[in-house]
């Protein structure tokens, strides 16, 4: 049996550890002074950590960091995450980010998230039984095994091409890509799962002022697969298969197969 090992979102556990102990101190009755204490975000990171191996059951771990300087998918989609530019790092993020690298294993990747180094991580075979956690819901995506909920539970590849495919349909605003226009999380999640997929016809209005015109509608079919779904559906509300893939590229979490020689291979429809 394999020793288990920890693969571990060190940019969300930094930020989440340095974000609880900031303070906003008064001075002086008017000024106000946000402030932090290393040692405590630090203690909050190490009872996490600790918290987060025993789910796991194991000490071994690595922590995932993004390339503070390059992102692929700002190369490839300059909005990408725009929104998230004028948001600041917590305090001691950068101190505690250091410490980690001077006391615990820890990896970073040209051009990389850490989302995407992870997914890569997890789907490339090791000595290790790797056991993901990250509060990120893209990670689905991955196939593997996740702590969620305090357990430690496993996504199948089925179900990391499932969510892939919704988020590609759903869009992600937060992330900076739309998704599907006039299609929300409800209706992705009932199409994929139905196995629905639309094509074009036309009809013949028989009465009105229109009377004998033709117009495109749209019919439901059982899809072929989930790609056909997701291409139809955007087909069917105003856009093409171009742009799905574009936004499948972006809402793709990396895996072993889409990083090669260090670099990343665009996705494609198989």
């Amino acid at each position: 049996m394999k020793p288990r090992q920890l693969i571990l979102d060190g940019d969300m556990l930094v930020h989440r550890s340095c974000v609880a102990v900031e303070r906003d101190t008064r001075f002086l009755d008017r000024w106000h002074i946000l402030v932090s204490n290393f040692n405590d975000a630090w203690h909050i990171l190490e009872e996490t950590l600790h918290d987060i191996s025993e789910i796991g059951e194991t000490d071994e771990i690595l922590f995932v960091f993004s390339d503070p300087k390059v992102n692929w998918r700002k190369l490839f989609e300059p909005t990408y995450k725009e929104d998230r530019k004028a948001t600041r790092k917590p305090l001691a993020y950068w101190s505690v980010r250091e410490e980690i690298e001077k006391k615990f294993p820890n990896t970073v990747a040209p051009t990389l998230e850490a989302d995407d180094l992870m997914g890569i991580l997890m789907t490339t075979p090791s000595d290790y039984e790797r056991v993901l956690w990250s509060l990120d819901k893209d990670l689905k995506q991955i196939p593997g095994l996740h702590i969620s909920d305090d357990e430690v539970v496993r996504i199948s590849k089925a179900d990391g091409d499932y969510f892939h495919m919704y988020q590609t349909v759903a869009g992600d605003i937060t992330d900076g890509y739309s998704g599907c226009p006039g299609v929300g999380g409800t209706l992705a999640e009932r199409f994929l799962k139905e196995g629905t997929a639309f094509e074009p016809y036309k009809h013949v209005l028989k009465s009105g002022k229109r009377k004998g015109e033709e117009e495109l509608r749209w019919k439901e079919r059982p899809a072929e697969n989930m790609w056909d779904t997701v291409k139809t559906l955007y087909e069917k509300n105003g856009s093409d298969e171009d742009h799905a893939i574009h936004q499948a590229r972006l809402a793709r979490i990396l895996r072993a197969e889409d990083y090669v020689n260090e670099e990343v291979k665009l996705w494609l429809p198989k």
